[in-house]
Parts: structure tokens; C-alpha cells; sequence
């Protein structure tokens, strides 16, 4: 719903997109350090809300019921933040907006819990959980090393990845019953 909502409001009001967005510049941290975790919910255009809110539609509600509400949310914003994170080792100087960070925190969770589960690409194409990350994994790193100059925060997506498995395997070390 803060997506939504941000987005509309954002369209309205040019300048609130701009004063949440991450600028990734260690200067423009420290004047905008809450930019750090409001850059989740602003996005750049309705395609972009749309496939972002899509994957925590398909994949969040499953992880959620599994994690817990409270837990769930820390994976979200601890894999958003990892994904601006690491956005300030290799993408300086842009500016980055969305949710996708968390979501592909999200997507990772999911396939931590269930691995073999089948995702359907275009409805159609269908393809384990543990396959789908290890393809996006490669796309993203191939991407992210200069093969596609698209406007796209791919290090942000890595970044994503990489808090949400150090989150699962810390879950997974403090957890008395070893969930998973």
C-alpha cells in the first residue's frame, strides 16, 4: 500500500520522489540518510511499481506465513538496504529508486524455504525456485558489470540477495528449533 500510495503521491509531487530517492554518493547520505530506506517506495514508473508489487504478491504472502509478520518485514527492509549498500560499491553517482532490492530479498526467502517449488515464467515456462535465483543471480551480475547500460540498479538487486541470505542463514543460526 506505501508503494501505491507513494507512487501516486510522488507523480503529484515531483519533489517528494526526489527527496526520497537514493542519490548514491556518500556525501548525499549523510544530508539524506533516511534516502537509504524511503528509495523502497518510490519507483520510476507504473511498470516498474506494478512488477515489483507483482513479485510480493506471488511470493510474499507464502514467505510471510512461514517467517512471521515481524521477521518478514526485517527481511524485506534488511535486504533493501542491502541493496543500496551495495549500490555505493559499484554504481556511484546514480540515483536509484523501487522496491526491487526487498523483492528479490523476498524471492531468495522463498527459495530458501522451497527449492524445488515451480515458478512459471510468463505462466508458462516453468522452473524450480533455486534455478529462477541462480539465473537471475547470473543475469544480474552480467548485467551489473557493464554488459547492459539499461537504467536498471542492478547492484541494488544483487544487493537484495546478498541481505536476505545473510538474514536467512542468521534466522537460521539463531533459531532454537532450526526452521530451515
Amino acid at each position: 500500500m506505501a508503494n501505491v500510495a507513494l507512487f501516486f503521491l510522488g507523480s503529484s509531487f515531483p519533489v517528494l520522489s526526489n527527496l526520497l530517492a537514493l542519490y548514491v554518493h556518500p556525501l548525499a547520505l549523510l544530508v539524506r540518510p533516511w534516502t537509504i530506506v524511503t528509495y523502497m517506495f518510490v519507483h520510476a514508473s507504473m511498470s516498474h511499481l506494478f512488477f515489483n508489487m507483482l513479485g510480493l504478491f506471488f511470493f510474499g504472502p507464502r514467505l510471510e506465513a512461514k517467517l512471521g509478520s515481524k521477521q518478514f518485514l526485517y527481511l524485506y527492509f534488511i535486504s533493501g538496504m542491502c541493496g543500496a549498500l551495495l549500490s555505493f560499491v559499484f554504481s556511484m553517482g546514480i540515483v536509484i529508486v523501487g522496491a526491487s532490492g526487498g523483492v528479490y530479498g523476498v524471492l531468495l526467502g522463498f527459495a530458501m524455504f522451497w527449492p524445488r517449488d515451480k515458478i512459471y515464467i510468463w505462466g508458462i515456462l516453468p522452473i524450480e525456485a533455486r534455478w529462477l535465483i541462480a539465473a537471475m543471480t547470473a543475469i544480474t551480475i552480467y548485467s551489473g558489470v557493464g554488459a547492459v547500460q539499461n537504467g536498471v540498479a542492478h547492484f541494488a538487486h544483487l544487493g537484495g540477495f546478498v541481505g536476505a541470505y545473510l538474514y536467512m542463514r542468521w534466522l537460521e543460526r539463531n533459531s532454537p528449533a532450526r526452521k530451515f
